[in-house]
């Protein structure tokens, strides 16, 4: 396995604002090898790591396809808020895709 694919570090951040956790994955080098998001608050948490804490691969790819299509936006916010905006942007064209199939 390629080393910068390995796991070194695990957070579970609650965003408060987009009531949210969120489950990030870090290499020993600290980049995002792997995101995940539940929406619900913090008396959700349970929930959260029984069923949520493992890298969504599908999300982790979009996250970083933003981080080069959109280097300005990601200069211009605080990482936090930048996966937040990926995370929003992610759910919400599967979401249409499932409501508007072809």
């Amino acid at each position: 396995m390629n080393k910068d694919y390995i796991v070194d570090k695990v957070e579970h951040v609650f965003d408060e604002s987009n009531d949210r956790w969120m489950y990030i994955e870090y290499n020993k080098i600290r980049k995002i090898i792997g995101l995940n998001f539940m929406q619900g608050g913090t008396e959700e948490y349970k929930y959260f790591k029984k069923d949520w804490c493992h890298n969504d691969q599908g999300l982790t790819e979009f996250y970083h396809q933003m981080l080069y299509t959109f280097p300005i936006e990601k200069a211009s916010v605080s990482t936090q808020s930048f996966i937040n905006k990926c995370m929003w942007s992610f759910h919400t064209a599967i979401a249409q895709r499932e409501e508007n199939p072809q």
